[in-house]
């Protein structure tokens, strides 16, 4: 059986999408601001610059994800009602238990 996807929900997508983003970069900031807590402090640099890049990078992963997430699908509807979405195709399969 063929299927197509017409249209997509951008909101829906996107929020999923800057959700998974936000979560996979998380472990990354654990780490880096494990790094720079653990990192001797140099005499003449006082800048926290990079324990706050870790800090706000989910959050901003998470936002530049969603909103450019949602443009993709905004172009993908726009393009699949001129000349047709992603098609694939699914089979549907008999399990037959054995007792």
């Amino acid at each position: 059986m063929k299927i197509q996807i017409k249209n997509v929900s951008s909101h829906q997508t996107s929020k999923v999408f800057s959700l998974m983003l936000a979560l996979m970069t998380l472990p990354f900031a654990i780490i880096g601001i494990l790094g720079s807590a653990f990192t001797p402090d140099s005499p003449d640099d006082s800048s926290s610059f990079p324990f706050f890049i870790f800090i706000f990078a989910p959050i901003i992963y998470g936002l530049l994800g969603y909103f450019s997430n949602r443009l993709l699908c905004f172009s993908y509807n726009l393009i699949s009602k001129r000349f047709g979405g992603v098609e694939f195709v699914i089979e549907e399969k008999n399990h037959i238990k054995s007792d």
